[in-house]
């Protein structure tokens, strides 16, 4: 297949999903075609694409049920769903103990304003892949709200997948989607079938699921279920988007929440993009984005108040350099720390008005004197002190994910590199800690990202080119990596 006409594929694809297909990833697309149009038995990769076309097109010859349907077939190979209950455990915390809390109350109160209507909770989790997250939200809500049978709870999921919808209306899982969930609980929610567990009834019945094609779909839909929703969770899916693709679902999304409602999305799926439509909320667990009524005056200070949100990164001069953090790769046999969340913390709290800047100084002296010392538990409490103190403190956020770093808890730190990104989106050192972390993981387009990243805010990093070129080098990407290598001499 030619270059001209895998490129061809990539853009159709592109248009009708919103998929990024990378340039890593184009000899297993080529293969994945290539399946289609033998199973098809057609004459050439050019027929098969315009039978594609023929999903976006209406005037195009071929009949548009049968491009619809191979789409179908398609999409299903182009796509692979990964997810458990109870996914990212800050953040549910997060939607345990603050968010929900928040959105119950407001709509027990609008229940009352309006003479004892019943009172209503509409959530869509959007790329919900085989339904894990939906019914996770369904399982805390009647943990939530005692008398839940009394209201009119609405729980969408889709996906583009049609495979993963169908198992998610199934409601049957393997032992590996509980893996957030202890063992002697599970009886609580599910009923065992064999090496599998169903979903109890009580918590199906309050999930709709659907496919759902968030490029191209038409919302809000005021006729349908698709409009004035509280909450929308979006997690994990914007890393799979062309960059231009997510900012058109974003302003989507704002239209379809209600004012007050609440966007989350996995940490830092949202760089760069326009959140004018959107006051951002900081909470030790995550980033959220709070829909804006430009209709009212009554909008919650945002705590980014005084910084501005880029909707694109300014290159640095040329003069600028980066040197990135130490980090030292951890053996495995350092034992990890289990990750506990945090206590909240609220998001508009102030740092303490009479602590003099020179009082914070020494502090921040102490701990990394403490830090250099190795002496890592006693630098951490004294980090944390200064942010309980400041909470908006880059560097105490920083040297604390690169303790948890050291120390190989490696949730940790990213969840605080995710802090220190929040309130200073343009320095480097966090992003390097975060290649540093993927790469040890084994992921390496993960790490790959991140370090492309530091090299489009400061394109003098020579460790970002020579790591890069060390990582392209272990792919056995020879030609990438000796030009990462001559880019850096």
């Amino acid at each position: 297949m030619s270059e001209v006409l895998i490129q061809l594929f990539v853009q159709l694809i592109s248009d009708y999903t919103g998929l990024r297909i990378r340039t890593q990833d184009r000899e297993a697309l080529c293969r994945k075609l290539g399946s289609r149009i033998r199973t098809l038995k057609l004459s050439s990769p050019e027929d098969y694409y315009k039978l594609l076309e023929g999903g976006i097109d209406p005037n195009n010859s071929f009949s548009g049920i049968a491009a619809q349907g191979e789409w179908r077939e398609l999409i299903t190979l182009l796509t692979t769903g990964e997810s458990y209950f109870f996914r990212d455990s800050g953040q549910f915390w997060l939607l345990e103990n603050v968010l929900l809390p928040e959105l119950i109350a407001d709509q027990r109160q609008i229940s009352r304003s309006a003479g004892n209507a019943k009172p209503s909770l509409r959530i869509w989790s959007a790329g919900c892949s085989t339904g894990e997250e939906p019914y996770s939200l369904a399982i805390l809500l009647t943990q939530l709200i005692p008398d839940w049978e009394n209201w009119n709870l609405f729980i969408l999921g889709t996906d583009i997948n049609h495979e993963s919808i169908s198992q998610a209306q199934q409601g049957l899982y393997s032992p590996w989607s509980f893996r957030m969930i202890e063992p002697e609980r599970l009886p609580q929610y599910f009923q065992q079938r064999k090496n599998q567990w169903k979903v109890e009834e009580k918590y199906r019945r309050l999930v709709t699921f659907r496919v759902g094609n968030l490029a191209r779909d038409r919302f809000p839909d005021l006729t349908g279920d698709l409009a004035h929703l509280d909450l929308i969770i979006c997690r994990n899916v914007f890393v799979y988007f062309e960059y231009e693709v997510i900012g058109e679902i974003l302003g989507k999304f704002a239209k379809t929440l209600r004012p007050g409602g609440y966007l989350m999305t996995a940490h830092a799926e949202l760089h760069g993009q326009n959140l004018e439509q959107f006051t951002p909320k900081v909470f030790a667990q995550s980033v959220v984005y709070q829909c804006r009524d430009n209709s009212s005056v009554n909008i919650p200070v945002s705590p980014y108040q005084g910084y501005n949100l880029p909707s694109s990164f300014p290159l640095p001069s040329s003069s600028g350099s980066a040197t990135p953090p130490k980090f030292e790769p951890v053996k495995n046999n350092i034992p990890r720390h289990r990750y506990q969340p945090p206590r909240y913390q609220s998001s508009t709290s102030s740092p303490d008005l009479t602590l003099k800047n020179s009082d914070i100084s020494v502090l921040l002296q102490k701990a990394e004197t403490l830090f250099n010392a190795d002496r890592l538990d006693e630098s951490l409490q004294t980090f944390q002190d200064i942010v309980r103190l400041q909470p908006r403190h880059f560097q105490a956020y920083y040297l604390i994910a690169k303790i948890y770093a050291n120390l190989g808890n490696y949730h940790q730190a990213e969840r605080y590199c995710q802090q220190a990104i929040s309130i200073d989106a343009l320095s480097v050192q966090p992003y390097y800690i975060m290649a540093h972390i993927a790469e040890e993981k084994g992921e390496l387009d993960r790490a790959k990202y991140w370090l492309k990243r530091i090299l489009y805010l400061a394109p003098l990093s020579l460790s970002a080119y020579l790591e890069l070129g060390a990582i392209y080098e272990r792919e056995s990407d020879l030609k990438r990596a000796n030009k990462m290598r001559r880019t850096a001499l």
